[in-house]
């Protein structure tokens, strides 16, 4: 089995969707297929992996989430290159990741006369949605591909997505669920730190001190949650709660407990939030991170007494529920179905952000979590993937 993976964006980079490409290229490899993947002129090559790029124009180096008008230009190189490699590596199917993938998987079949070839589509989510995660101010564009995704649905032979959430432009359309599934590799066979991440781990050390940590490494822009849970964490302890402790006591439980917040990751209000940070002076208790390597995460949880995701709403799966599970971390979240399907009774669920104080307030040290992750295992869900090519193939 020859799979022709399509990422069009610049892979790899330290995002969710990169993760999930990167997981279920790796894993299928691992199933026995041979996977060849095209994408952008940036972003790092992974070991094992063989990645194929455009020549991209030096100017363009935009590697976070969102849509950007010199992506037009790089999918069109992308098309051609695809084609290319249709006709060398001869795949026996496609797999298409994003809509301008599978747009340009497509077509490129088209140009390359191999209109046989069927086309898996890998959808993550709504892109509505994303663009008013990442993209809010891009209402022409936002227009148009919505309009555009609703007609290139049509163009996959096969449409796989990360969850039950994902909501689908065309009705009555059969999609399968393949889950972000937890890379075990990743927390098991831990990587050697470079210098530069070893010395900032210590430096989070010393910040946190004998404190409680928690932690968030994602996206990092308001549709995640992230501002509402800076906010919040800003007034723990100090603001009176709707709940029968007053506010003295509060403030008498949050030191006693002493919880800092460590968020890493980077995003389109990265700059917000650390303006935020500095004028209402929380250095001391939120510790700004920055972009955290994928393969050095283990390192990172493996600082946190809980970790939480405080994503409210989406149509998307949450990478990073499954990653705080392989920590066997605590975890904080909303009780969505999602959430719950993943951790069933071992989750801390919030109905609204207001709560964060009293589960934090209350939360007993249990240290690891045994979570049944051989269940969610990343090669069970490549499993499920492979067999789909393997239908469609026959």
């Amino acid at each position: 089995m020859k799979i022709l993976t399509i990422a069009a964006t610049p892979f790899f980079s330290d995002r969710g969707a990169h993760m999930r490409i990167l997981n279920e290229a790796k894993y299928l490899k691992k199933l026995g297929a041979e996977v060849r993947l095209c994408a952008y002129h940036i972003g790092e090559n992974v070991p094992g992996l063989d990645i194929e790029r455009i020549k991209g124009p030096n100017s363009y180096k935009k590697t976070s989430p969102g849509f950007s008008w010199g992506k037009i230009w790089l999918d069109w190189k992308l098309l051609f290159l695809v084609r290319r490699e249709i006709k060398t590596f001869q795949p026996d199917a496609i797999h298409a990741h994003l809509w301008e993938g599978l747009a340009i998987g497509y077509l490129a079949k088209k140009l390359a006369f191999c209109g046989k070839i069927p086309i898996v589509f890998d959808l993550q989510g709504n892109i509505d949605e994303e663009f008013q995660s990442y993209s809010r101010k891009k209402s022409i564009a936002r227009k148009f591909f919505v309009w555009f995704s609703k007609r290139v649905i049509n163009w996959a032979d096969k449409i796989v997505v990360s969850s039950e959430n994902v909501k689908l432009h065309r009705s009555g359309l059969i999609a399968t669920i393949v889950r972000d599934g937890i890379d075990l590799d990743l927390f098991q066979n831990l990587q050697d730190l470079s210098k530069v991440e070893s010395d900032k781990i210590d430096k989070i050390k010393k910040w946190a001190g004998d404190s409680k940590l928690l932690v968030y490494i994602g996206g990092l822009s308001d549709n995640k949650g992230v501002g509402e849970l800076l906010e919040v964490f800003g007034k723990l302890g100090f603001e009176k709660f709707p709940d029968e402790k007053s506010g003295k006591e509060k403030a008498e439980l949050w030191e006693k407990n002493n919880w800092k917040l460590l968020l890493g990751g980077f995003g389109s209000d990265e700059e917000k939030y650390k303006k935020y940070i500095t004028e209402k002076k929380l250095e001391k208790s939120v510790y700004f991170a920055g972009k955290i390597p994928y393969f050095s995460l283990a390192r990172y949880l493996a600082l946190a007494d809980a970790g939480i995701d405080p994503k409210s709403g989406s149509t998307e799966s949450s990478g990073k529920i499954a990653n705080l599970m392989a920590a066997g971390l605590p975890i904080i979240c909303f009780g969505t179905k999602f959430n719950r399907a993943r951790l069933g009774e071992k989750g801390i669920y919030l109905k609204n952000m207001n709560e964060l104080a009293e589960k934090m307030n209350t939360f007993q040290d249990t240290g690891k979590i045994e979570y049944d992750i051989e269940n969610f295992s990343e090669e069970k869900e490549a499993r499920k993937l492979l067999e789909i090519f393997l239908l469609l193939v026959k």
